[in-house]
């Protein structure tokens, strides 16, 4: 046996577990870790066994470190492996936790004896089951891993984290009366309970519960949080490209899909549908063409209404209850009068602008009421184009 062609290595590292080994019994793993520095050697159990004398006493006790988990490694990864067999996933991470004593013992051993640097013993035990499970899966350890295992030796039990992923898509809305957004479970107010099968709604009576039911199936997770590039009203339609949405994935069994150009579902179709590898941390700046449909209380001036074409001089300012003001600019208008008492209005607008707020007398300023000097109501809003002003990210 050479090690660093230094037999003056070799002999004081034999020195020193035997030493050890006059008092505390230790397994062939704890050994190669606790010499693998002095000896520029990765620490495995064959470099322990090399310098292991007494192998009597290491078969009537326990490792004084370990107590022998090294030898029980097989045993978690069956489990581990039945617990991951519903997943479909490629790379991984594993993390442990020990009993305290473990680390305390490993701790111990190092001081008394003097023993600097080295990994430490959680480290090993990762390293050693990532090994083993990488080699029996065929999977690959990452940083960024599909599942994350955390072993837990206290209890005997193994927890799987699949990593969040990311879709993006847009919808158009072809019939109204469907609202935006879910109705939470009343049980649990969204967050998933059983009531609920976990995904938070009360029922899938809407754009986000259809969204949601769909996905959940298809990657099979039980919830997902929508992010959306603005909203609309219920009675409110969706044409041209259709409106943007950001979706996050929980605890997905399935990793890669590719989705039809085009779903169609319950009163929606989904287009452009395809995953990313993360969502915009920042709101997204977007614009819409929009057309709605006014009426007033008193019949309409044609003098004031000729009002409206100069309005996208200046920005409109949104006043939020003392809080910052939030400019937003209209960058076309015109109007179709269709009756003395009714106007259809078509415009293009930054988006985050509140339609209802702009035309009936609110914090917008300025509105339509004020304008129009009359007292206007929003029957109905529609989004012709939705357009966002900066890129997606695609796998």
């Amino acid at each position: 046996m050479i090690i660093r062609n230094n037999m003056k290595d070799v002999g004081s590292t034999q020195i020193l577990v035997n030493n050890i080994l006059k008092n505390y019994s230790l397994c062939n793993y704890c050994i190669g870790r606790l010499i693998s520095k002095d000896l520029s050697r990765r620490p495995s159990s064959s470099l322990g066994k090399k310098f292991n004398l007494n192998v009597k006493q290491l078969a009537l006790k326990k490792c004084f470190i370990c107590k022998d988990i090294f030898e029980r490694l097989d045993q978690v990864i069956d489990h581990m492996i039945e617990n991951s067999s519903v997943y479909k996933f490629s790379t991984f991470l594993v993390g442990s936790i020990l009993k305290p004593s473990i680390s305390d013992n490993d701790d111990y051993i190092k001081s008394k004896f003097r023993i600097r640097g080295g990994i430490s013993i959680k480290t090993q035990i990762n390293h050693e089951i990532g090994k083993k499970f990488a080699r029996r899966t065929k999977s690959k350890i990452s940083e960024v891993p599909d599942l994350t295992f955390k072993i837990n030796f206290k209890d005997d039990s193994c927890r799987i984290h699949s990593r969040s992923l990311f879709v993006y898509g847009r919808y158009t809305k072809t019939r109204r009366n469907i609202p935006q957004k879910r109705v939470s479970c009343k049980n649990c107010e969204g967050k998933g309970c059983i009531t609920c099968n976990f995904h938070g709604l009360e029922n899938y009576n809407s754009v986000e519960g259809q969204i949601t039911k769909l996905l959940n199936m298809k990657y099979d997770s039980r919830q997902v949080k929508i992010n959306w590039i603005g909203g609309e009203d219920k009675s409110s339609l969706i044409s041209g490209n259709g409106r943007p949405f950001f979706v996050k994935i929980f605890q997905p069994h399935i990793r890669k899909l590719r989705f039809k150009k085009r779903i169609t579902l319950d009163g929606i179709e989904l287009h452009d549908l395809r995953q990313i590898e993360t969502q915009p941390k920042d709101s997204v700046p977007f614009r819409s063409n929009v057309s709605i449909f006014v009426k007033s209380e008193i019949p309409l001036k044609d003098n004031l209404l000729k009002k409206l074409h100069y309005i996208k001089k200046n920005p409109i300012e949104i006043h939020n209850d003392g809080k910052k003001i939030i400019e937003k600019s209209i960058y076309t208008l015109r109007y179709k009068k269709s009756n003395p008492n009714a106007v259809k209005i078509f415009m293009s607008i930054d988006g985050g602008v509140p339609i209802k707020s702009f035309v009936e007398k609110s914090s917008v300023k300025p509105n339509l009421s004020e304008l129009l000097e009359n007292k206007c109501t929003c029957v109905q809003f529609d989004f012709k184009q939705i357009d966002v002003m900066c890129n997606t990210n695609k796998n």
